[in-house]
């Protein structure tokens, strides 16, 4: 017994450099009352190895315990007591099951772990895992996340990187998000200054920037691509049309449909004259751009949704009447269209219940094939453009029968998260509510069920947080990252 003990008081291990010699991985969120499960994999056939927690994240040396390793660990000795011994199987791989108290007392804290084999060939410690940091909490409830991010982000757009790391692009900077860590750092560059561009996933895993605006609010035609394999942004064709405002999303033959927007947004005089009716398509493998068919209206701010079916809806956006260049009506319109890449033209679909703008970053297309439409922003005419506000309506349209179910959230708001659930359920979180000229920041949260379609208002955040970008990560664990200048985070545990 003295031996083992010894033993895992010298479980303070590798020096930072020297780690990541076998996987440490998270499979559940660390909800309070539940299990956590943690994988250890590719650390060797049938090899012992030390199991290490704390509150603390070290580094903590090792040579204090044996004086020929140099390495140190990246966790903290508080909880020695509460480290043990397992190994692996035959193909190096281990589940580790901690049972979490059901105590409010652990609600928002971290925990750091790291893993070690023994013995080495000339120190005690032989490999050293990576580093993971788990974030501990009651079911329904958030409380904030161990670190901030580098800066204040809003709006951003979020990149996937795989295996649950996630570039969070905004205007002028990234930064990545680490899902083993709970952390961020600094990440690529636009090169292309300005602000606002529409943003979408292509099929195979680059993403796809397009125009916005430079910093005098005019729209730019310029285009890049973000490639997670080489983590850069490169230059490629630009668009026909300079735009901002507008919608963006892949079609299923992996082409990429862009649609309205504006020419500019110096002023709102200019860009409510410059709203566009143009559509055009980029083609990936060609590197090049080419002309839609137009749109059935100047539409700004519409949003943009690859359907099962292979079709595009267009649905609602700030639609202008001009007469010879005088604006005679400006409203978040009802209306909506289908886009058929196979035969490249454009027909009238079913309308919304309710009209709404400043959609697209809300959508999400359900499980069952339907398309949800959360809030969103009503402007309701020209001369009443200063009453515009948040809307509550949240409504669904089925492809195959080409209609629309209403719903009404308990909210209006505008700017939030939308995030579907490992179980279907749909999670909105967050956002501004009331008149656009005097938005409140919301803390309310609701959960939207799909087989009843329904709403429940759930446990509120711990923050007011609007324009905030939510990642679901493998483990289970909702996180919600900045929004309006802030560089908190939240965690929400389902």
């Amino acid at each position: 017994m003295r031996q083992l003990a010894l033993l895992v008081n010298l479980f303070t291990l590798t020096s930072i450099a020297a780690q990541n010699d076998f996987d440490l991985d998270k499979t559940t969120a660390g909800t309070l009352g539940d299990t956590l499960t943690l994988e250890v994999a590719n650390a060797g056939a049938n090899r012992l190895f030390g199991v290490m927690m704390s509150y603390s994240g070290g580094p903590t040396a090792i040579a204090p315990f044996d004086p020929a390793d140099p390495r140190s660990v990246a966790v903290g000795l508080d909880l020695t007591t509460n480290w043990y011994l397992l190994s692996t199987d035959a193909s190096g791989s281990r589940t580790i099951d901690t049972a979490l108290p059901n105590d409010p007392v652990f609600q928002g804290e971290v925990l750091h772990w790291q893993c070690a084999t023994v013995p080495g060939t000339a120190t005690i410690l032989d490999e050293i895992s990576n580093p993971i940091r788990t974030h501990l909490g009651q079911a329904g409830t958030g409380s904030a996340l161990p670190g901030a991010l580098l800066g204040p982000r809003a709006a951003d757009f979020a990149c996937d990187l795989g295996d649950g790391d996630t570039l969070l692009v905004g205007v002028a900077s990234s930064e990545r998000f680490r899902f083993r860590t709970l952390d961020t750092e600094d990440g690529p560059t636009l090169n292309i200054p300005g602000g606002g561009p529409a943003a979408t996933r292509l099929n195979d895993g680059r993403y796809l920037f397009t125009g916005g605006i430079d910093g005098t609010g005019a729209a730019l035609a310029d285009c890049e691509i973000y490639d997670p394999a080489t983590d850069t942004f490169t230059t490629v064709a630009s668009m026909g049309q300079i735009r901002a405002g507008h919608a963006a999303a892949t079609m299923s033959d992996g082409r990429v449909l862009v649609a309205g927007g504006s020419v500019n947004f110096a002023d709102l005089q200019i860009a409510i004259t410059g709203v566009l009716n143009t559509a055009e398509i980029y083609n990936p493998a060609t590197n090049s751009w080419s002309a839609a068919p137009n749109i059935g209206g100047r539409r700004l701010v519409p949003a943009l949704t690859q359907l099962g079916n292979g079709n595009m809806l267009l649905s609602g956006g700030v639609e202008v009447t001009l007469f010879f260049g005088i604006p005679l009506n400006v409203v978040s319109t009802i209306k909506t269209q289908l886009y058929n890449p196979t035969s490249n033209s454009w027909s009238n679909a079913a309308n919304m219940p309710s009209g709404r703008a400043f959609h697209h970053p809300n959508q999400l297309t359900l499980t069952d094939g339907r398309v949800l439409l959360s809030g969103g922003v009503l402007v309701p005419s020209l001369l009443g453009a200063a009453n515009s506000t948040a809307v509550a309506n949240a409504d669904l349209y089925d492809p195959t029968t080409n209609s629309w179910t209403a719903t009404n959230m308990s909210q209006s708001r505008t700017t939030h998260s939308v995030t579907e659930l490992a179980n279907g359920d749909v999670v909105v979180c967050g956002g501004a509510g009331g008149l656009l000229s005097a938005a409140t920041q919301l803390d309310s949260v609701e959960s939207f069920d799909p087989a009843s379609n329904t709403w429940t208002t759930v446990a509120p955040l711990s923050t007011p947080r609007a324009a905030h970008t939510a990642l679901l990560l493998p483990d289970g664990l909702l996180v919600l990252l900045g929004g309006s200048g802030s560089t908190d985070g939240e965690a929400l545990h389902d």
